[in-house]
């Protein structure tokens, strides 16, 4: 007889052997004792979970002698032809190679044809979410009306895949992940009933490396018992390419003890040894989550916390680290960085550390006690605080600024925004509202207006010019044309008027430019006013290429 894989072999041959899905279990049992029979269920969950396990088990309860029974016996022809996957009544289709619509045509040919020897015709669709819009739709009425003798099943792990109208006309039932303990269940059951002598501890590790499925979980154990005759930790170890459970917990404990070496010893001897390091720190989180919901935990609550934050970070960046051991040690290090520094001092260092700060305790505390000599004069607030607007309202705010703008620019400088002063020295004052200062610039002066824009010069004028009118305030910046009436700003006697500032270092009519200014800007032609702008504030000069 041909070798046969333990998930085949040991599949559940009647609703008793299920492991598991009591919810499921117990409605199918329910629907069949009573006679309840819908003509199309849906089986959705993790794959390995039983959905196609169940779907033959419903057949057997339909088709079996003693039928429709919760309870097949497993020994009539039709069980036994399930069983064996002969049976002409129960027909398994793959929906991933039978996606097309021409396949469902042939389908809805055959579903009229009337089960031989037995009561219904059990047709079982696996992947069901892999056949194309237009099978579905072929399906849709076949399956919303479908003759009294023929029942389907179909099975999917992409329910969002399946659409809903095909949704909206079967029985749903939602297959979960099998827990930890079922797991163990099962593989004691096989590991006994095939004569292997395997350790409690190399099941569990199996259990929870098998993601909730019973099919992984039996492909596990078939390939350990493949690799040793006897199923210990260390066989189980190796196929999984895991670290044993006391690796954990000794890491565990380096960890919180701050030990720094010896972790980062024990990633590098695992790393080398072919372990798998996101595994391994799977397992670390794994472990430091069930000591933190212990009521006795071993370490301090905090640092659990800590561990499975850093590590579950760590874990998310060695997906696409291209030396999985660098995620990992640098969170061990960030973990194991609450260690005091002075203890890896030598003594000498340590003493030479204290007489320094000695020292500085008694310069702090002469500091404290000087007080500045009569000669000396207090240090000037670089931006005048005595002009500041006594009204609180936005007229007298606006009156403000537009009044004292030079002023404004002359404070940007003293805080050394020499640039920033410069590109706001284009634009002009036009309105407060609320807590926004509008700065009107010319249409020939966007570069000024969207540097001033910048978040590393908007943020700077904007705190200087708050602490200068002495509130909060942003700054938005317009084109002059954009200026509505009401914020045209109000008339002053001061040098800025509405027609706007003078140009950058302009030099004041009747008074020669200096020397630099005229070799630089002297005989510019025809070229651009920006490049003019951009001399004028960064300096420089244009040299003209020789014929």
């Amino acid at each position: 007889m041909a070798y046969l894989a333990l998930y085949r072999k040991w599949r559940p041959q009647t609703f008793a052997d299920l492991i598991g899905q009591e919810h499921i279990r117990q409605t199918l049992q329910n629907s069949l004792k009573n006679g309840r029979i819908s003509h199309a269920y849906l089986f959705s969950g993790p794959r390995g979970t039983g959905k196609t396990t169940v779907a033959r088990l419903m057949a057997k309860g339909l088709d079996c002698v003693e039928g429709p029974t919760d309870n097949p016996c497993g020994k009539c022809d039709q069980c036994i032809a399930i069983a064996n996957g002969s049976s002409l009544n129960v027909i398994e289709i793959d929906g991933a190679s039978n996606r097309g619509i021409e396949e469902i045509r042939d389908l809805r040919e055959q579903v009229r044809f009337a089960p031989v020897g037995a009561p219904y015709k059990v047709y079982i669709i696996d992947e069901v979410h892999m056949l194309t819009p237009e099978a579905f739709n072929a399906l849709l009425k076949t399956l919303e009306e479908p003759p009294a003798h023929v029942v389907f099943i179909f099975a999917t792990t992409d329910l969002h895949k399946v659409p809903a109208t095909i949704l909206s006309r079967c029985q749903r039932y939602e297959f979960k992940r099998l827990a930890v303990p079922h797991l163990l269940e099962g593989l004691r059951k096989v590991a006994t009933g095939e004569g292997i002598d395997a350790e409690e501890e190399a099941l569990l590790m199996i259990a929870k490396h098998a993601d909730g499925g019973m099919r992984d979980a039996l492909s596990i154990l078939e390939q350990c018992i493949t690799f040793a005759e006897e199923l210990t930790v260390e066989a189980a170890s190796a196929v999984l390419g895991v670290a044993p459970n006391d690796e954990i917990e000794a890491f565990i404990a380096r960890m919180m003890e701050k030990d720094q070496r010896s972790c980062l010893e024990q990633i590098n001897r695992l790393y080398d040894s072919g372990k798998d390091l996101q595994q391994f720190a799977r397992d670390v989180v794994e472990q430091l989550r069930t000591e933190m919901v212990e009521e006795e935990a071993k370490w301090p609550q905090t640092d659990l916390l800590n561990g499975i934050r850093q590590l579950s970070a760590a874990i998310r960046e060695m997906r696409y680290a291209s030396d999985v051991r660098i995620p990992l040690e640098l969170a061990v290090l960030e973990l194991t960085a609450g260690v005091r520094q002075e203890q890896a001092l030598p003594a000498a260092e340590i003493s030479k550390l204290m007489e320094k700060l000695s020292a500085l305790e008694q310069q702090v505390r002469k500091l404290s006690v000087s007080k500045p000599s009569a000669t000396e004069e207090p240090q000037k607030d670089p931006i005048p605080v005595q002009k500041r607007p006594v009204g609180k309202d936005d007229e007298a705010r606006t009156q403000f600024i537009v009044e004292h703008w030079e002023e404004y620019l002359q404070a940007l400088r003293s805080q050394r925004l020499v640039q920033c002063a410069a590109f706001l020295r284009e634009g002009r004052p036009v309105a407060i509202r609320g807590g926004t200062a509008v700065i009107s610039f010319p249409r020939d002066r966007g570069f000024h207006k969207a540097s001033v824009e910048q978040p590393k010069h908007r943020e700077a004028a904007e705190r200087v010019l708050s602490k200068f009118v002495g509130t909060v305030l942003q700054i938005e910046c317009v084109f002059d044309d954009e200026v509505t009436e009401d914020e045209q700003p109000v008339s002053t006697s001061s040098s800025t008027t509405a027609e706007g500032p003078p140009p950058v270092e302009q030099p004041v009519q009747g008074q020669a430019a200096r020397p630099e200014e005229q070799n630089n800007l002297g005989d510019l032609g025809n070229v651009d006013e920006t490049v003019k702008a951009a001399l004028r504030i960064f300096g420089g000069k244009v040299v003209r290429k020789q014929d």
